[in-house]
């Protein structure tokens, strides 16, 4: 039986190709990528005065990967904080309700 309570690792999205255009991507943009079935391909224009042609062709494709060892571990240490830090937060809530309903 598997313990629910271990955290696990993650998938996380990793940039595969990210491009910034006058044109949309073109084939011949990405054919030297190796690309896998799942991997996800956006396109779009984005206005946005500051450049030429009043905005920009964005282009990226994106790739759901298991994070790392070293991502995972500061991931845990980060919820641990988090954690540790809501309890805190919790009891000092408490505190000062339970003086507030204890002066009445």
């Amino acid at each position: 039986m598997e313990d629910t309570k271990l955290p696990k690792k993650i998938l996380k999205e990793k940039q595969i190709f990210r491009g910034y255009n006058n044109a949309p991507m073109k084939w011949s943009d990405i054919k030297n990528l190796e690309l896998e079935d799942d991997d996800i391909i956006h396109s779009g224009w984005v206005d946005d005065d500051n450049f030429d042609y009043h905005g920009y062709w964005n282009n990226q494709i994106t790739r759901m990967v298991e994070e790392t060892d070293e991502q995972f571990e500061k991931r845990i240490a980060s919820n641990k904080r988090s954690e540790e830090e809501m309890k805190k937060r919790r009891y000092e809530s408490y505190l000062r309700l339970k003086k507030e309903f204890e002066q009445q």
